[in-house]
């Protein structure tokens, strides 16, 4: 009977901890930022298309964005975006509450190339538009969504480093601390948006010496155009854009990108 026990105890631990790894498995799938996705950021010549292509004085070759539909979320669950983002813009705009609706139109995975064939990074893309105004679109980046192994490894690193030296990052993260982070190159500016939108007390600078980079990832990859800065700390634009002023209010003016060319993006 003991021996019964035990192995039933036994029993009852291994499929226990079974089902743990098979839930925190299905956690990380869920996570779109994971190599289960890497099919859909990256894509096949046969599902995505060009969205941008330029050329790069200052190395890059030639500069493309090419686009790949994504699974995630199902078209069932856009409209739950699309009363959200409505309240907000009518908490924004009360004059406008009876002159029509925002709603969404895709969400997409772009890819910057450089020279062709590198892939340089990737980055997750709602579009939205306004109902009565059919030629209207709104490009957001979704802050929320890290993809590409590397990018999660420098972030895991740098916020590990930290915490292991006693810093208050947890003061950081709720806005209770002040935190400065240099990022040295942009891409399509998902490492600098994902740190904005997570750390609360952050200020994200970020420093590009390609000029067609920043704007292409304005253009093509949704990057807030509002963070945009030139030598002398003045911003590009007066103000966000609705989209992203519905999603973070004030918060989008945390990432700020600097370039010598600066003036030559912004035009």
């Amino acid at each position: 009977m003991s021996w019964r026990r035990a192995g039933l105890s036994i029993g009852r631990n291994i499929v226990y901890k079974r089902r743990l790894c098979t839930a925190t498995r299905r956690r990380r799938v869920e996570d779109e930022g994971d190599w289960f996705y890497s099919s859909e950021w990256w894509g096949t010549e046969s599902d995505g298309h060009t969205i941008l292509r330029t050329g790069s004085d200052h190395g890059n070759g030639v500069v493309s964005v090419l686009a790949y539909p994504s699974s995630r979320p199902a078209q069932t669950d856009w409209p739950k975006t699309e009363n959200w983002l409505q309240e907000r813009y009518a908490a924004a705009h009360p004059s406008h509450q009876k002159k029509g609706r925002l709603k969404m139109l895709r969400y997409q995975w772009r890819t910057l190339h450089f020279n062709e064939t590198t892939r340089q990074s990737t980055a997750k893309v709602m579009a939205a538009y306004h109902d009565l105004k059919p030629g209207s679109m709104f490009l957001m980046q979704q802050p929320h969504c890290l993809a590409v192994p590397y990018l999660k490894s420098m972030a895991a690193t740098g916020l590990s480093a930290l915490a292991c030296s006693d810093y208050d990052l947890a003061g950081v993260a709720f806005g209770k601390k002040k935190m400065r982070v240099l990022c040295i190159g942009h891409g399509g500016g998902s490492l600098p948006l994902f740190l904005a939108s997570k750390l609360q007390g952050v200020q994200v600078d970020i420093v590009e010496i390609d000029p067609v980079v920043i704007s292409t990832s304005i253009q093509a990859m949704g990057f807030p155009a509002f963070s945009l800065m030139n030598r002398s700390g003045q911003r590009s634009t007066p103000s966000p854009c609705t989209i992203w002023m519905l999603f973070f209010g004030k918060a989008s003016t945390k990432g700020s990108v600097f370039t010598k060319q600066m003036q030559i993006c912004s035009s």
